[in-house]
């Protein structure tokens, strides 16, 4: 009977243990998930950290009053017209050059209204009547460009070169974008309409 007793004995405390088992799985379970909670939130604090310092890193782009107050003028102008995603580009710009790629683009196509377009239709972003090929060749006549970059670097340059260069610094002067070397195949009215609308419009930018 004492060996029966002292099974039952030893059982019992076997059970009295059960609980206390019970609570180490909790406590462990418990501690994991903390665990587990401040890895993933330290892990999150430190690529945070890392994209600040990446960013402080990258160069910012900084803008002169100069181009802020040019960028602006031409926005006032040409909101809600397809040139007015071209802003951008042009603010790199010097004043007198983006003055007439406003004239002479109002005249051309109606700051981006009317312009050659591929055979499947996409926009080539010539909203000047530029005739040399783009980086997509030549649509319609004229040239076609890639992006709105492509289009403003390469029109630009080549009025820069008229303007700086060639010192064509006036609407009459730049006639030559219209007719080339020679206006005799365009009426007088034609060519006195285009000079003066393209000269209304860059003088608007000018001053």
């Amino acid at each position: 009977m004492a060996v029966k007793k002292q099974k039952i004995k030893s059982l019992n405390q076997y059970l009295e243990c059960i609980p206390d088992i019970q609570k180490i799985r909790v406590s462990s379970d418990i501690f994991y998930g903390v665990f587990l909670g401040l890895s993933l939130l330290l892990t999150g604090l430190f690529l945070g950290v890392s994209q600040q310092v990446q960013a402080m890193e990258q160069p910012v782009k900084t803008i002169s009053p100069e181009q802020f107050r040019l960028e602006r003028d031409v926005e006032k102008m040409v909101e809600g017209y397809p040139i007015e995603k071209m802003i951008p580009y042009m603010g790199t710009r010097d004043r007198e050059t983006v003055a007439y790629l406003v004239g002479i683009a109002k005249k051309e196509s109606n700051w981006g209204k009317r312009v050659p377009r591929t055979e499947e239709g996409e926009d080539c972003y010539n909203y000047w009547g530029y005739r040399g090929e783009g980086s997509r060749g030549m649509a319609m006549g004229h040239g076609c460009f890639g992006s709105k970059k492509e289009a403003v670097a390469v029109v630009s340059k080549r009025l820069d070169t008229l303007i700086h260069e060639y010192k064509r610094d006036t609407a009459e002067d730049l006639v030559v974008w219209k007719c080339g070397y020679s206006c005799d195949g365009h009426s007088k009215e034609s060519v006195q309409g285009w000079i003066d609308d393209v000269d209304y419009y860059a003088t608007k930018v000018k001053d």
